[in-house]
């Protein structure tokens, strides 16, 4: 699947992402930047982001990283996130992802979130199995 198709697939569903409003900054080859303004639907019972909600971003990021690189389907295998700083309603939150490792079935990658100033929010490293289409 090629970044174009990539692109088109996900402009025509309708996504979790999509309705909490991630948004798609660039999705070139390698360089992937998600956006997601922080709204009160998004907050927990301290009034920060939930931490969920920085799960499904970095998910989704270095998801994106690792299809723009291998133009594979792919599934989450393991993500483990730290949360290294909290954020409030009216910021916008900005992920990045990179590709640490790449075998044959199994890739690993990294993703971070920072706020508008670039401080960083949380890191995550994930684990995704390619899916190959027959």
């Amino acid at each position: 699947m090629s970044i174009a198709d990539i692109k088109r697939l996900l402009q025509e569903k309708s996504s979790f992402d999509q309705n909490i409003g991630i948004q798609i900054k660039q999705l070139e080859v390698e360089d992937v930047i998600l956006e997601l303004p922080i709204t009160p639907f998004l907050l927990n019972y301290n009034k920060i982001l939930h931490g969920g909600v920085y799960a499904v971003l970095l998910d989704a990021v270095i998801g994106l990283t690792i299809r723009s690189q291998t133009e594979n389907s792919l599934v989450t295998v393991n993500l483990n996130i730290s949360y290294l700083a909290p954020v409030q309603e009216g910021e916008k939150i900005v992920a990045t992802g990179k590709i640490l490792n790449r075998g044959n079935s199994l890739v690993t990658g990294e993703g971070e979130v920072r706020d508008s100033s670039g401080n960083i929010l949380a890191k995550a490293i994930g684990t995704f199995k390619m899916i190959r289409h027959r």
